[in-house]
């Protein structure tokens, strides 16, 4: 018996890396649109790839050593993404990057849209 689950937990770990993939496959509505926009963040470039189709609303996004996907939330104005610790809030071509874990009264970092 302990030969077998041995025999079955080292096939499964040796599948791991066949498992893992660097892409999400997801179905979505005809119709659905993405965006792709760049932003200067002063220190770095943020790059996001907006996904919307019907009620489904995500943004890709990627700044140095962080790949995340967030997924719309409400917002007063504007469309605001959230996915962990981090919030992106953007309105017009601008936006802005919140890490909540830092308290409410940090004021982010504000992020122009590049050209």
């Amino acid at each position: 018996m302990k030969a077998a689950t041995l025999t079955a937990i080292a096939l499964s770990l040796a599948a791991l890396p066949a498992m893992a993939e660097d892409k999400v496959s997801l179905d979505l509505p005809e119709g659905t649109t993405e965006i792709s926009a760049s932003y200067d963040c002063g220190d770095f470039t943020l790059d996001a790839r907006y996904i919307n189709g019907g009620q489904i609303m995500l943004a890709e996004l990627q700044w140095p050593d962080n790949h995340i996907i967030a997924a719309e939330v409400i917002a007063a104005s504007g469309a605001r993404y959230a996915a962990g610790p981090y919030v992106w809030w953007s309105k017009g071509d601008d936006g802005t990057l919140y890490d909540v874990t830092k308290g409410e009264n940090d004021p982010g970092i504000a992020c122009t849209g590049k050209s």
